[in-house]
């Protein structure tokens, strides 16, 4: 077995979650809300995600390497238009106040809405084809996996446990803003890599 590849996906998945949608409502509900709570459900939904990812690498080793190249350049830039959608409706402070209402719920409710946000958050993101890819990649899902699985609770933890700090120094705006410019300037870079290959 190639052990190597659980800290080698987990780098990739950490590095490419930080700057995520996912990270930021992670960061927004673990400042708001009970952090073992928040990190429950969204280890949960993360659990699930991966589960999909690993199962669906298969169909992603079929395609060949420069269309697949371009399509995740343009997940990429979609990631950046999606997150400045969220910025020009205002989405992270809807929900900020979401969880502000939540605070005062039990684990039940909190871990639930931890868990929805997390899932639909992930779902189709980069991360999660990042994940499918490297498991269609080198064809053992179940280390990928781990590694993908370790990388996103790592993430998401940092965001959860720290996000009240981080909200108190650095507005949510900047974050998104930051994101935004990471995310299109990846997207442009593989687009171009993948037209000069």
């Amino acid at each position: 077995m190639h052990y190597y590849l659980i800290p080698s996906t987990f780098a990739i998945i950490f590095l490419a979650e930080l700057p995520d949608k996912t990270m930021i409502s992670s960061v927004i509900l673990g400042s708001k809300l009970s952090p073992i709570r928040v990190f429950i459900g969204a280890s949960l939904a993360f659990l699930v995600q991966v589960i999909i990812s690993v199962s669906v690498g298969g169909m992603v080793s079929k395609v060949p390497k420069r269309p697949l190249d371009l399509a995740i350049g343009v997940v990429f830039l979609i990631g950046a238009a999606l997150i400045f959608r969220d910025v020009t409706r205002h989405t992270a402070e809807k929900e900020e106040a979401l969880a502000k209402r939540q605070s005062r719920e039990g684990l039940i409710p909190q871990t639930f809405l931890a868990f929805a946000i997390t899932f639909v958050g992930e779902f189709g993101d980069l991360t999660q084809i990042a994940t499918a890819n490297l498991a269609a990649k080198t064809g053992d899902p179940l280390l990928v996996g781990v590694g993908a699985f370790l990388g996103l609770l790592a993430s998401s933890g940092m965001g959860i446990f720290l996000g009240a700090q981080v909200l108190s120094k650095v507005p949510i705006k900047a974050v998104q803003l930051i994101s935004i410019l990471i995310m299109a300037s990846l997207g442009v870079f593989t687009m171009a890599s993948a037209l000069l290959q």
